[in-house]
């Protein structure tokens, strides 16, 4: 879907924004049935990262970052560019386009492919996810589209769907769900504090319907408990 660019698109509030904020990726990925989360190659590129706003979304020509220079002169507060780049092996993205995105609001980069200049965006601190890392160059001569849906990190993502990134990596949470889901997130936090204020931690963790997890409930009937030492044959 090349050669669309949409100027406008249903955004959270930044309210709604600010209250996902500090929420693990694992609760909202749990409050989503297990869903939400990206691949696991979709890493951060600095520990202690925090990364919360509005996909602003990016479909970009394999090996050419045309549109996301474009997306820059349009990002705005509280935006997240979710980049699509289609190449794997070139740098869509870096130090430079970071700043530029940090002067318009935005508060970070979740891309596809590669990024650049991996020193001086850890100096920044400006967030940003990626699957790798290249020094190579982008052309800027195709172009793509801008606020579509796009596909990043095995999941589709569309303009306005909230972005969550932490440590562990990063979830979508779509905006249609977004009150919901943050509220079974937080509910599923507080069942969590208060079972271990009282002591009840449990065998397991509680799974995502919030029920309680007994490892021997689970085991029954599935598996031989044997009580004296394995004998070799």
């Amino acid at each position: 879907m090349y050669g669309h660019i949409y100027h406008s698109f249903a955004r959270a509030p930044l309210s709604l924004i600010d209250r996902f904020k500090g929420v693990p990726t694992s609760t909202l990925s749990d409050a989503m049935g297990r869903h939400g989360a990206m691949k696991s190659e979709i890493r951060p590129i600095f520990d202690d990262i925090s990364l919360v706003g509005s996909a602003f979304t990016v479909l970009c020509f394999p090996g050419d970052n045309l549109m996301t220079h474009k997306a820059l002169q349009m990002v705005g507060p509280g935006d997240v560019l979710v980049i699509d780049d289609g190449d794997h092996d070139t740098g869509c993205f870096g130090h430079r386009s970071a700043l530029q995105a940090r002067s318009r609001g935005g508060v970070g980069v979740v891309a596809s492919g590669s990024i650049r200049d991996l020193a001086l965006l850890r100096r920044e601190r400006f967030p940003v996810f990626c699957r790798s890392v290249s020094p190579r160059a982008p052309q800027k001569n195709t172009p793509g589209s801008i606020n579509v849906p796009v596909q990043v990190g095995g999941l589709a993502v569309c303009p306005g769907d909230i972005i969550v990134g932490d440590d562990d990596g990063v979830v979508v949470v779509p905006l249609a769900s977004a009150e919901e889901i943050l509220a079974k997130a937080l509910q599923r936090d507080r069942a969590e504090a208060d079972a271990i204020a009282k002591g009840e931690t449990g065998e397991l963790p509680l799974d995502p319907t919030h029920g309680a997890l007994q490892l021997d409930q689970i085991l029954k009937g599935k598996v031989i408990e044997h009580f004296e030492p394995y004998a070799r044959s």
